[in-house]
């Protein structure tokens, strides 16, 4: 358990940077429109996996958490030179947290009735 709290804490200090550098500008050819959601989507993800291994919290809580995070991440983003607020990033964020728990849930489920059988 040790373990997977140090990596949740890993996680989030590197997602936490990642989200608060300003990055260097890429012309438009070199990235293709909404690649960052794709990030946010996949940080929060791998953000929501690191959370439950640590923790194991109810999925409502863990969800909660991770809002809230989201929008400390926007709030700070608004005030970062080279960085902005953008409501859809958090959209974005809750997707990928409310995937990992889907999937959770979705391998949950048939294990345990394999093992009622």
């Amino acid at each position: 358990m040790q373990f997977w709290r140090i990596t949740f804490v890993l996680v989030l200090l590197s997602i936490s940077v990642l989200f608060l550098i300003q990055s260097p500008p890429t012309p438009q050819t070199m990235r293709f429109e909404h690649a960052d959601k794709i990030a946010h989507f996949g940080l929060f993800f791998i953000l929501a996996g690191s959370l439950h291994l640590a923790f194991r919290p109810r999925v409502w809580v863990g969800l909660l958490l991770l809002l809230v995070y989201g929008i400390v991440i926007e709030v700070v983003q608004h005030y970062v030179p080279g960085r902005g607020a953008d409501p859809w990033d958090l959209v974005a964020d809750m997707v990928g947290a409310l995937t990992f728990y889907a999937l959770r849930l979705a391998v949950k489920i048939p294990r345990r009735r394999r093992l009622q059988s």
